[in-house]
């Protein structure tokens, strides 16, 4: 079966591959501006499920949409704007232990399933030289705190507690359970 991911992300469409999904891309375009006051958690949600029911889907196909931010304590850490936000938030993280939560939507025929995964992760302390060449040779733009595990930040990780496909951007064996138990509800439902 073919899902769709609301989402132009290439590491969770390589995610979803790699679990043996044949996946369409199909972004969503929501406005992800915080709500004032709200938390990360819900941000999360609220997000997820709007980028879910955005995206225009035939009956029978699921939709898979997530968000994932990176928190210290209740400050919340996106998308940086630009290079210099991107290395404010490298050197907030140096150090530190930190929160990468990614809120999960599943939605299929209507009905939706959705979860939050939390993930620990500290930063040992890095200089501001590494900080320099480690945004002077990879895109941090588009990534949640402005680092990438996969990529030439795993140097900053001295340890991670929870899912590591979570830290990547989309925890995948819950993504697939909650894909599985929606398939069960459509295949139990009555006509």
């Amino acid at each position: 079966m073919e899902i769709i991911l609301a989402s132009r992300s290439p590491r969770r469409l390589t995610l979803l591959q790699s679990a043996g999904l044949a996946v369409e891309v199909q972004p969503s375009h929501i406005d992800e501006t915080p709500f004032p006051g709200e938390s990360v958690n819900a941000m999360v949600k609220r997000l997820s499920r709007e980028k879910a029911i955005a995206c225009n889907a035939p009956m029978g196909r699921p939709v898979i949409a997530a968000d994932t931010l990176v928190a210290i304590g209740k400050h919340i850490l996106g998308q940086p704007r630009d290079l210099r936000q991107a290395k404010t938030m490298l050197q907030q993280l140096s150090g530190t232990d930190h929160q990468v939560i990614t809120g999960v939507c599943v939605r299929l025929n209507g009905q939706i399933l959705q979860q939050q995964v939390a993930t620990r992760v500290r930063f040992r302390t890095v200089c501001a030289d590494e900080i320099d060449i480690y945004l002077t040779h990879n895109d941090v733009l588009d990534k949640a705190g402005a680092y990438a595990v996969q990529g030439g930040a795993a140097s900053f990780i001295e340890s991670i507690d929870g899912p590591l496909d979570n830290v990547i951007g989309l925890p995948v064996r819950t993504t697939l359970d909650m894909l599985s138990e929606l398939q069960s509800l459509q295949a139990n439902k009555p006509d």
